[in-house]
């Protein structure tokens, strides 16, 4: 065999041994970027999965947030209409024709006087309404009855909103229309939600 012989062989073998370590570079170099590729495709998966629990949970919180919301601006609304019925059932009662308010005021202190000598109290813009002389037809109606008609108009004004309060000695029963409407609305508030907003 020649040199020329033994070069040609060399630079064959080389050309050869090149080529296949081309080939399994090319080779090695796709596997990575295939590999990089499923590991870039696995981590886009696990972001995507990541970001949509963030965005259910988030979603979730706004939508219980505002449900909560809503139920309470619901909530408060129904306060203020039941608030306003009362407000006008007080108002209503109050602007009673004299007559109508006065049985009303009367039936209110026979219903609960127990001895017949209370002083009767009374707010001072039911002064003109409520005077001595209907306190005095009050006991007249008592005595008639059997009973003891010694029941006296107080002096002292309440800050009370119509009705009156009832007093003996250091104890006297509040039947003022706010007290009675308070005491009717606790009784009735769930019956009256009930009608108004189902």
């Amino acid at each position: 065999m020649t040199i020329k012989d033994i070069n040609d062989k060399i630079i064959s073998d080389a050309k050869i041994q090149a080529s296949k370590i081309i080939t399994q570079a090319e080779d090695n170099a796709n596997n990575i970027i295939k590999k990089g590729e499923k590991e870039a495709d696995n981590v886009k998966k696990v972001i995507l999965y990541k970001y949509n629990q963030e965005a259910s949970l988030k979603k979730s919180k706004i939508l219980t947030e505002a449900n909560l919301e809503a139920k309470k601006n619901i909530l408060l609304e129904k306060q203020k209409i039941m608030e306003d019925v009362f407000d006008k059932t007080l108002e209503s009662i109050a602007k009673l024709n004299s007559k109508d308010y006065l049985n009303f005021i009367k039936k209110l202190i026979l219903d609960n006087i127990e001895s017949g000598d209370e002083t009767i109290f009374i707010d001072h813009l039911d002064r003109i309404k409520i005077s001595k002389s209907f306190i005095e037809d009050i006991n007249k109606e008592l005595k008639s009855q059997g009973e003891k008609g010694e029941l006296k108009l107080s002096t002292a004004y309440l800050p009370i909103k119509g009705g009156v309060v009832v007093g003996s000695g250091k104890i006297r029963k509040n039947i003022s229309l706010e007290f009675l409407l308070k005491k009717i609305r606790e009784e009735l508030e769930i019956q009256i939600s009930k009608d108004l907003f189902n």
